[in-house]
């Protein structure tokens, strides 16, 4: 196994470069810079504010400066937040879009697995149509439409919860962002529960199960659900790196300072750096992620092998 982590990470190395690459040439080549604006500046302020980033030199010289610095850790200073870097922006970010991110997926794999695991064992009865359908809304529903509703009816109109703001945190602030961030994960998980625990409620060893006379609950639990959930592992890797720093629509909407709006903010005003930092970090959890997903495909499925 160490062997196979080893391989990855050296892995990651080239793709993580082919992406920094890629996401810093499409930034350049965008209309427009982090300078422009309606009111010009002079142009020996203009000269010398490039100068003091470093647009004044050649894209490949950049590049080069850019990687130089990202090596070492260091994403550089924001064109737009004033006395501030990307890294302490994304440290001021990341706890929020993590903690309502991992909340949000703890809540859809609270509610989609046992509705996926109920379909499957009603499968083509009222029950199981019932489940897909509210998981059909789920996934065609999108959040920007879903958070407003939220907001509409629990804030507005019957003042119960608080429509926008952090709060450090607190419980009322988090239930509508959590809530509208986690339906689609709901319903996409409940229809991978269901897919896989209705394959392997078929297969012979679930039919020995209950030969022998065992409890459905057992048959589900002991035999049933490791397998069932198979899909769900590598299903959940890149969806919990989406869920933690792709929460731009709900952040937007709720007023929440988490990485997800610094990244809409960075992208409109073209702050190159702020942008590239994000796209770096998504990136790295992605590759990340995926990794521990595969790991813990093979302690969970015995004939898997990592080669």
């Amino acid at each position: 196994m160490f062997v196979f982590i080893l391989k990855r990470v050296l892995m990651a190395i080239p793709i993580m470069f082919v992406i920094i690459a890629l996401a810093f040439f499409l930034m350049r080549a965008a209309p427009g810079g982090p300078f422009t604006s309606e009111r010009k500046l002079p142009p020996e302020v203009e000269a010398n504010i490039r100068a003091a980033y470093d647009l004044d030199k050649s894209l490949p010289e950049q590049f080069i400066i850019y990687v130089s610095k990202v090596v070492r850790g260091d994403f550089g200073p924001s064109f737009k937040y004033k006395d501030f870097t990307v890294n302490e922006l994304i440290a001021r970010g990341a706890p929020v879009s993590l903690k309502l991110g991992l909340w949000a997926m703890t809540l859809a794999l609270c509610i989609g697995i046992p509705l996926g695991t109920l379909a499957a064992l009603r499968q083509n009865q009222p029950t199981d149509y019932s489940v897909m359908a509210v998981a059909m809304v789920g996934i065609t529903v999108p959040p920007f439409v879903v958070a407003p509703l939220l907001t509409l009816f629990f804030g507005v109109y019957w003042k119960l919860l608080p429509v926008a703001g952090w709060n450090d945190g607190a419980l009322p602030n988090m239930i509508l962002p959590v809530t509208a961030l986690s339906l689609p994960y709901i319903a996409y998980i409940s229809r991978l529960t269901r897919g896989g625990m209705i394959e392997v409620l078929r297969s012979n060893y679930v039919r020995t199960a209950r030969a022998k006379g065992l409890p459905e609950s057992v048959v589900v639990r002991r035999h049933a659900m490791r397998a069932g959930l198979m899909p769900l592992v590598s299903y959940l890797a890149p969806a919990l790196a989406g869920i933690v720093t792709g929460s731009v629509v709900i952040e937007q909407i709720f007023n929440l300072p988490g990485i997800g709006r610094y990244f809409v903010i960075g992208a409109l005003q073209r702050d190159y750096t702020l942008v590239m930092g994000v796209i770096i970090l998504y990136s790295a959890l992605i590759i990340t992620l995926n990794l521990i997903s595969d790991v813990i495909y093979s302690v969970l499925d015995p004939k898997v092998k990592l080669n």
